[in-house]
């Protein structure tokens, strides 16, 4: 009875140490070695920058439309009244060439306050080199052509015994002209001009009194187009 009861106590106690014991060196966790270094960290791709869009292109402005033609008149001949209509045509960026036609009324004062009146008509053309800029906006360089035939009226005056103006011309000039973008254009030409030849006299007198240097001077305004 006694020898029983010990050898119960002996396996309950086996029992119990076993119990404590792992179950086996697999399940425990295998401890880091000594001395390795920790695995680094991932490496992560830096994002890709976004590609940089190019700026839009700047709004081109078209090159102003160069004019063909341009029709002017001028203005302080009206208080003689004299119309002068000048047409000129662009025949190449730096060439134009233009004709003049005119006509109105002509008066001359001779002594003593006396004046003959008469009838003017005249044409006449012009070559330009636009030797700055262009046909819309530039200075001139040209010459010059004009016939300028004056009638007057008989008859003459008692103290006038001849009369005589106009004659055929020709001549150098420098010049300006301005056409804006709407088409109004300013022109201004200065230069001289020789009297080829000279006009016919009227009346019973004749004198030498003509001047072969003339000044020539245009001031005009008008269109182009």
């Amino acid at each position: 009875m006694l020898r029983t009861s010990l050898l119960a106590v002996a396996l309950l106690g086996w029992s119990s140490l076993a119990a404590a014991q792992p179950a086996s060196g697999e399940d425990m966790p295998a401890p880091p070695p000594q001395g390795a270094p920790a695995p680094p960290p991932p490496e992560v791709a830096p994002p890709s920058p976004a590609m940089a869009q190019p700026p839009p292109p700047e709004p081109v402005e078209p090159p102003k439309k160069i004019p063909k033609i341009s029709i002017t008149m001028a203005p302080i001949l009206l208080g003689l009244p004299l119309i002068e209509l000048t047409a000129e045509y662009r025949v190449a960026r730096k060439i134009g060439v233009s004709i003049t036609v005119g006509a109105g009324k002509r008066s001359i004062e001779g002594s003593f306050g006396a004046k003959a009146n008469g009838t003017e008509i005249e044409a006449g053309a012009q070559f330009r080199y636009y030797a700055i800029g262009s046909f819309r906006h530039g200075m001139e360089v040209g010459v010059q052509l004009l016939e300028e035939y004056v009638k007057f009226d008989e008859p003459l005056p008692a103290n006038i015994v001849g009369v005589a103006a106009g004659g055929f011309t020709a001549g150098g000039f420098l010049g300006y002209k301005i056409a804006t973008g709407i088409g109004f254009t300013f022109e201004a030409q200065l230069g001289a001009r020789y009297l080829v030849v000279e006009p016919t006299v009227q009346g019973s007198g004749s004198f030498d009194g003509i001047e072969k240097w003339q000044p020539l001077l245009h001031l005009n305004v008008g269109w182009s187009f």
